[in-house]
């Protein structure tokens, strides 16, 4: 089905005409005893990858990127049989994605942090669509030439193909009461789009074929809890919506995730007692069929939709890596395929397809590759190498994760990873314990450069998979409900001491360092968790729980929307916020820590640090506190996002030196 190569060989060649993958890579060796490089910069870790964006035309010819030089963006596109890239610069602007309209035009994403007066106060991120011609480089702005719109996306952004013409999806609201959303399609070379369908303010996701045919909306109703599913029943031409379906909601509630098997269901996903995930097909007159991921208990499903049809054709899992299992008997060949291309000791992911599923762009990591794109054409097996995330970083300096599981003080099961520092014994480490942020999120195999920028100055790092975190199953983010500060913090307290007792960590050189609910984790080991941590780095980190939920609550306009029943679920019962709260113990602080937010964080308000900097200094305690503006919760901005890594890196090498 595909040609076989040696993908080292081919990598190292790769891009030589693009300007993108620089220079080649050395054979696969035994790592030497001492390093022959010097440790790399925290710069050339922690500045964007070279590809941060990447699509592929739908005829299967040509590749868009997107890639960030400094803080500004560049679109590079190219034929992948040959011949001299271009590049259009884009600004400093934050881009979120990117896809081909048709074979001569791209859509470019991005968003603002910014507020629209009429709906919120408060700032959130907003987001902005634009369609750039690539043959005149001009630009049209979806909804900038209908004034009933303001002139961003909501999101339903997807290429459909419309007798013959390819035309791009969009979602937006009206500017005016009562914000009725609506789904537009536009053509390439046009800001002026054409209604599809349109739902009330309390829509959330527009479904249609792969034609552009409208199927089915879903919406929910804050005011009254209520989800429902609206299918259209009309003929061709004459759409007719109906209510199939309706649940009240209290907790997480039901969504719309695409096309059924036979193309006219769709899928849902629910839960049962607003705690089991499934995914279940409803049928045009509202038959809900069972539960289509049987196992969902055990593992968190997500489904996979035919790149062609849009149809239901399987379902993936996050474990050590994503793993995919196809139902379509082609995308099951291909799948299984890949390893055979990019070699069996990577983790791949499909990136993009062209029309033809069998063209694809596939993005691979391995022990000696940091990152790499290749387009493989299983039609006729052509495989061409695209570009190296990190070109510039030496293979000896990239250190692999290994997976390991330990047990929390109450018997529970954590699965975990350890990076260890190139060149050096595992025995006596310094260590860095590293959560991830969600805190329903998880932590995988994949490289990860905050890791490799401790590992390379000679720390051992931690990253526990606390319960609270996703891909365990239901009852494992059930578990971490009502344990923020308590059993999801001594869940990595836990893996210090099973890492000093094997003799690999030295229990008295240890770090937290962690951004998002890894940012509250690091304020509360520092805190709630005495005596493990020499210090600690919080990066837009929840520090009141209260404060916190008052916030959501202005945003939403209201106490009891879904995101505020979502917090507060997640933070248990509210007689213990303050026990929970890093600012309400700050008097408790016991090693010195560094806070980080930036200006324009729409997720953890910046004033969340701001409270824990002045509750420490009260206190009298060890406390420093960056701001960096314009930066958001995804540390975007690459300038930013290097400096505070250094920051980081300065300060622990200051209190817990390696």
């Amino acid at each position: 089905m595909t040609a076989s190569f040696n993908r080292r060989i081919l990598l190292a060649g790769a891009g030589a005409g693009l300007g993108l993958a620089f220079g080649a890579r050395a054979e696969d060796a035994k790592a030497p005893a001492k390093p022959e490089t010097p440790a790399p910069s925290v710069e050339l870790y922690a500045r964007s990858p070279l590809v941060s964006n990447i699509a592929l035309s739908p005829d299967g010819k040509r590749v868009a990127l997107i890639n960030q030089k400094d803080d500004t963006n560049f679109l590079v596109f190219f034929d992948i049989a040959g011949g001299k890239p271009k590049r259009v610069g884009l600004g400093a602007g934050k881009m979120r994605g990117l896809l081909w309209a048709d074979n001569d035009h791209v859509v470019i994403i991005n968003s603002v942090t910014t507020s629209l007066p009429e709906l919120a106060a408060s700032k959130s991120e907003l987001y902005l669509a634009s369609c750039l011609d690539l043959n005149t480089l001009k630009m049209a702005n979806f909804f900038s030439r209908d004034d009933e719109f303001y002139n961003i996306v909501e999101g339903d952004i997807r290429r459909i193909k419309v007798n013959g013409e390819y035309r791009v999806t969009a979602s937006n609201f009206k500017r005016n009461p009562p914000f009725d959303e609506y789904l537009y399609s536009f053509a390439a070379d046009s800001g002026h789009g054409h209604e599809i369908m349109s739902g009330s303010q309390y829509a959330e996701t527009f479904l249609t074929t792969p034609q552009g045919e409208p199927v089915a909306y879903s919406e929910y109703d804050e005011d009254r809890k209520t989800w429902t599913l609206y299918y259209n029943t009309g003929t061709p031409g004459h759409s007719r919506y109906e209510a199939i379906y309706k649940k009240k909601e209290d907790g997480r509630y039901t969504s719309l995730e695409g096309l059924g098997r036979d193309g006219k269901s769709v899928v849902i996903r629910t839960y049962a007692d607003g705690v089991v995930a499934t995914y279940h097909e409803i049928s045009a007159d509202g038959a809900l069929g069972p539960a289509l991921d049987a196992d969902s208990k055990d593992k968190d499903h997500t489904p996979l939709f035919h790149p062609t049809t849009w149809r239901l054709c399987g379902f993936s899992h996050r474990d050590d890596q994503v793993v995919k299992s196809y139902d379509d008997p082609l995308m099951k060949k291909l799948n299984e395929a890949i390893p055979q291309v990019v070699g069996d000791g990577a983790r791949s992911y499909i990136v993009d397809f062209a029309e033809d599923p069998r063209k694809m762009i596939v993005y691979s990591q391995s022990a000696s590759d940091a990152g790499s794109y290749a387009f493989i054409d299983f039609s006729n097996g052509d495989t061409t190498a695209i570009a190296f995330d990190y070109p510039d970083l030496a293979e000896e300096w990239i250190t692999s994760k290994q997976a390991i599981d330990y047990k929390a003080a109450d018997g529970l099961n954590i699965h975990a990873y350890l990076t260890l520092p190139p060149f050096k014994e595992a025995k006596n480490l310094p260590l860095i314990v590293l959560p991830h942020g969600g805190p329903q999120a998880r932590d995988t195999l994949d490289y990860d450069w905050q890791t490799q920028v401790f590992a390379s100055r000679g720390y051992a790092v931690l990253q526990p998979n606390y319960r609270g975190s996703e891909g365990y199953g239901d009852a494992f983010i059930s578990a971490g409900q009502g344990e923020w500060g308590r059993k999801m913090q001594t869940d990595l307290s836990d893996g210090v001491r099973y890492l000093a007792q094997k003799g690999i960590v030295d229990l008295k050189r240890v770090a937290i360092f962690g951004a998002s609910y890894g940012g509250y984790a690091a304020m509360a080991g520092a805190t709630l968790d005495p005596g493990v941590y020499r210090c600690s780095v919080a990066i837009a980190g929840i520090s009141d729980l209260k404060s916190f939920i008052s916030a959501r609550e202005d945003d939403s306009g209201r106490v009891d929307s879904s995101m505020v029943r979502y917090w507060k679920t997640q933070f248990g019962d509210q007689k213990t916020w303050d026990d929970a709260s890093p600012a309400k113990q700050a008097a408790r602080a016991y090693c010195p820590i560094l806070l980080i937010h930036g200006t324009d964080d729409t997720v953890v308000p910046i004033d969340q640090s701001r409270r824990m900097e002045k509750a420490l200094k009260a206190a009298g305690k060890d406390v420093e506190f960056i701001t960096y503006k314009g930066q958001d919760h995804w540390e975007t901005i690459p300038s930013a996002r290097i400096t505070m890594m250094q920051a980081s890196l300065d300060f622990i090498m200051k209190h817990n030196p390696a």
